[in-house]
């Protein structure tokens, strides 16, 4: 969902889990290396339509354009006929065996960035008497070809981070038998829920493609490996995350790509501003979930986009994220539970009193340290009648005072003359 590594900021308290696992590499031929928080987001899932039209699954999705296909079915093959690059088509919900070319400006599912002539392709695999690909092999025909159409077409304006994803149209397996049909067309599709299509106007190069939506979007989540998918579903539907907002860096920023910690104080902020606004009265840690926003990187900038989406969530202590159900303002559940609500913080503990320190005067400090000094230089100068205890800086304990044990009289020197006093005790 994100265009770097996730920033996850938790007011709430609350532990769903232990730290994230390292997350999964971006595909490095679609995607540049991002400043933070992104998540490896899961593929479409695989759906067939009335028996003939097919959305094929995806192995694995990243937080980028990746590619899929659909087939548009034996009703197609006008389209493949005159579609070509910076066309735009649209179908009728579910039916994209009824695609036609329409005007960009217009509301439409599809932007051709490529017609591509599999006959062309070298080797038997297209020739007239093959069979049709299998779903496999139509993904990674989309993936090998597509991808690099794609981005040869958008040149400048490709973002990795898009919301829109690569696709490719073909005929389907009745066109590829009985006509002969061996053209696809590469292009970009807004994924949907239920592995359709929205609808978008303008040219995918002309606007912003920033990875933002409504607020009160729910994104689902792939039960397989409880990862975030980028589509939007149902609040109702088991999901991942539930968007509250979004941020426009170029309000803060107009000019060029400010640094990461800068968009971070930024986002953070104005984020916790959007979800507060959003889940009151509720407050975010009385729903344990937490803040999840992005920053923007230098390839995404550079394309035009300027926005990241405001989002809350839970993580798991495997790197996965918490299913979700019903939204936050409403009857939640976390992983098939209601929130537990972290204590409440005892007011008088937000108002404390702060601790006074001792302001000590310089003629206070001045005369501690100059009784210290005289204090070290005597006990100095006690101790160099011993060649042991000659170093100037040892500080000695001082001497007992008041209740102390009395003091017994130092022996008289081994070799020397015994003085009046002493002869006294000894003949006495």
């Amino acid at each position: 969902m994100a265009e770097g590594p996730e920033h996850m900021h938790d007011e709430s308290g609350a532990n769903h889990g232990q730290a994230q696992a390292p997350k999964a590499r971006w595909w490095r031929s679609l995607q540049a290396e991002s400043t933070r928080r992104a998540l490896l987001l899961t593929a479409l899932g695989g759906l067939l339509i009335a028996g003939v039209i097919t959305a094929l699954p995806q192995s694995e999705r990243s937080s980028g354009l990746t590619a899929n296909a659909i087939s548009l079915g034996p009703r197609g093959n006008d389209t493949f006929d005159h579609a070509k690059a910076g066309d735009c088509l649209s179908w009728p919900e579910r039916t994209p065996d009824a695609a036609e070319i329409v005007d960009c400006a217009a509301e439409h599912r599809f932007e051709v960035a490529e017609s591509v002539d599999m006959r062309t392709f070298p080797g038997s695999e297209y020739g007239p008497e093959a069979p049709p690909p299998s779903a496999a092999r139509i993904q990674q025909i989309s993936q090998e070809q597509c991808s690099a159409a794609v981005k040869r077409y958008l040149g400048q304006r490709f973002d990795p981070n898009s919301r829109f994803t690569i696709s490719m149209l073909w005929s389907g397996e009745k066109a590829w038998r009985t006509t002969g049909e061996r053209r696809m067309l590469c292009g970009l599709q807004l994924p949907g829920p239920n592995n359709q299509q929205l609808t978008f106007t303008g040219k995918v190069a002309e606007i912003d493609q920033s990875k933002v939506w409504p607020p009160g979007t729910c994104l689902g989540i792939d039960p397989a490996t409880n990862q975030p998918t980028d589509i939007p579903v149902d609040c109702a539907a088991p999901h991942a995350m539930e968007v509250t907002g979004a941020v426009n860096l170029a309000e803060r920023f107009p000019d060029a790509l400010p640094p990461e910690p800068e968009q971070d104080t930024f986002i953070k902020d104005t984020c916790t501003k959007i979800t507060d606004a959003y889940l009151a009265p509720i407050e975010l840690r009385e729903t344990t979930l937490t803040l999840v926003y992005s920053t923007i990187s230098l390839p995404s900038w550079s394309a035009g986009s300027r926005q990241v989406s405001c989002s809350i969530g839970a993580t798991l202590g495997n790197g996965g994220w918490s299913t979700l159900l019903n939204s936050a303002k409403g009857p939640l559940l976390i992983n098939g539970q209601p929130p537990v609500p972290p204590p409440d913080i005892p007011a008088e503990r937000l108002n404390l009193p702060p601790i006074p320190i001792p302001d000590e005067s310089p003629s206070q400090s001045s005369s501690q340290s100059s009784q210290s000094s005289s204090q070290g230089s005597q006990s100095s100068q006690g101790s160099q009648s011993s060649d042991s205890q000659s170093d100037q800086t040892q500080h000695l304990p001082q001497l007992a005072t008041g209740g102390g044990a009395p003091q017994t009289e130092q022996a008289p020197p081994a070799d020397g003359p015994a003085t009046g006093g002493q002869l006294r005790q000894m003949l006495g």
